[in-house]
């Protein structure tokens, strides 16, 4: 089973750390297991460099070798840089999921 550490990669240029994604595993009534992003970040200057999709390809691709089929978070509605792909009036946040299929996993 994975660990924490495995699925919580960080990213350093130097020993500045511009990026870094923390999750948790979380075992659903049913049984299944599943990865919630706790957070997901990359610093301003290192947006738009392809870090952050680094970050979560990583846990993607970690997820699809375990046969974790699930992975979600939360991201609040005032956050506009997270939301800006929707059109959606949502309530304080969105909570959105991924079901990962192995052919889905971009390395």
């Amino acid at each position: 089973m994975l660990s924490l550490l495995a699925i919580s990669p960080s990213l350093h240029i130097t020993v500045i750390c511009v990026g870094s994604i923390a999750c948790r595993l979380e075992k659903k009534e049913s049984g299944v297991v599943r990865v919630y992003i706790m957070t997901l970040g990359v610093l301003a200057p290192y947006r738009g460099l392809g870090m952050g999709t680094k970050l979560l390809n990583h846990v993607l691709d970690l997820c699809s070798k375990q046969n974790i089929q699930e992975i979600y978070l939360h991201v609040q509605t005032n956050n506009d840089d997270a939301v800006n792909f929707t059109n959606i009036d949502p309530p304080d946040c969105f909570v959105l999921t991924k079901f990962i299929t192995p052919s889905q996993v971009k390395k």
